[in-house]
């Protein structure tokens, strides 16, 4: 595994969770789909899915469903404290790291763990990958739609992607939902009324 100052915050936090997650399943070691359960929790990547037409609760379901069947070690050969991490994840962690090299983005940002795993999955991945009919040139079209060309140069970057849909108004977006406050439209017929030749 790369040095994990490389790492984004978030994408250490995914690393450790899915640890964390290992040790609730009683996993010897975290694998592929511990990690990407860890990255379901966070908001980039099912929003990227969502966005290439992939039902994020059902690829949950069917990681967690994953994880149920995984064998479990309980008992006195069990460590409490260490989980191993797996060469097929090793392998996703190297891929992602390759991945942003490629991007040229000067940290590993959870979009390129997620695209580790998709480019170097295990059979179960593969299996759950296939089954969602992921596509990964749509997820790339995806994410540079909430990133846009900007690049990976702190710690911290998944905070500033998509700023306009965080901190501002798709008036667009919300006429095409019918979610815009009808008072604009009555005021604007107010007027029509109240001054006909203007």
């Amino acid at each position: 595994m790369s040095n994990l100052r490389n790492y984004t915050q978030k994408s250490r936090e995914a690393i450790a969770r899915a640890q964390q997650i290992a040790v609730e399943y009683q996993h010897m070691q975290a694998d592929q789909e511990h990690l990407a359960s860890a990255l379901m929790e966070e908001d980039l990547i099912p929003q990227l899915l969502e966005n290439c037409g992939i039902s994020a609760d059902s690829l949950r379901a069917a990681l967690q469903d994953s994880l149920e069947r995984m064998p479990r070690v309980t008992g006195s050969g069990r460590e409490a404290d260490k989980i191993y991490i797996t060469q097929e994840l090793d392998k996703a962690l190297a891929e992602a790291s390759a991945a942003a090299g490629r991007m040229k983005d000067e940290y590993i940002s959870v979009e390129h763990l997620w695209m580790g795993l998709a480019a170097k999955p295990n059979a179960r991945m593969k299996a759950l990958l296939n089954q969602c009919h992921y596509d990964p040139e749509a997820f790339l079209r995806a994410l540079s739609q909430v990133r846009g060309a900007t690049r990976v140069t702190s710690d911290t970057p998944e905070e500033t992607y998509d700023a306009l849909k965080k901190y501002g108004t798709d008036l667009v977006d919300m006429a095409r939902k019918q979610k815009l406050d009808p008072v604009i439209g009555r005021c604007r017929k107010m007027y029509d009324e109240k001054f006909p030749d203007m």
